[in-house]
């Protein structure tokens, strides 16, 4: 055992990585690099969440696609005497989902909608 041994000095100064950082020369930044940046974020796309996504209107399109060929269907495979009902029923419900898609799209995007456009959508 030897009592003379020094205790290792734990400082970060004395840390073998700090002395090459002492050595490196000092980065700087480039003349233009606030205006390169700022218009880095300017040309940057927003990529849209998912659930506005979902109410675009190329999902609106294949909404509506759906349900009308669900409809289709449906319409097909009764007998004939229960068509005006079914179709009047199914028309409806139809008719809210497609209004209730077409208002949810519009609040995403009412600067794209005229005022008639908007008061036409809901119905004054």
């Amino acid at each position: 055992m030897n009592r003379n041994a020094q205790a290792p000095n734990n400082s970060w100064e004395t840390d073998a990585v700090w002395q090459l950082l002492d050595q490196a020369p000092p980065a700087t930044a480039k003349p233009r690099f606030v205006d390169d940046t700022v218009r880095a974020m300017r040309l940057a796309v927003d990529e849209k969440p998912w659930w506005k996504r979902l109410f675009s209107p190329a999902p609106l399109a294949g909404l509506a696609a759906v349900s009308a060929g669900l409809a289709f269907a449906i319409v097909s495979l009764t007998g004939p005497t229960s068509i005006a009902t079914q179709e009047s029923s199914q028309e409806i419900a139809i008719q809210e989902i497609a209004e209730t898609e077409t208002l949810i799209a519009a609040v995403d995007q009412l600067d794209d909608f005229s005022d008639t456009e908007l008061a036409t959508l809901i119905g004054f």
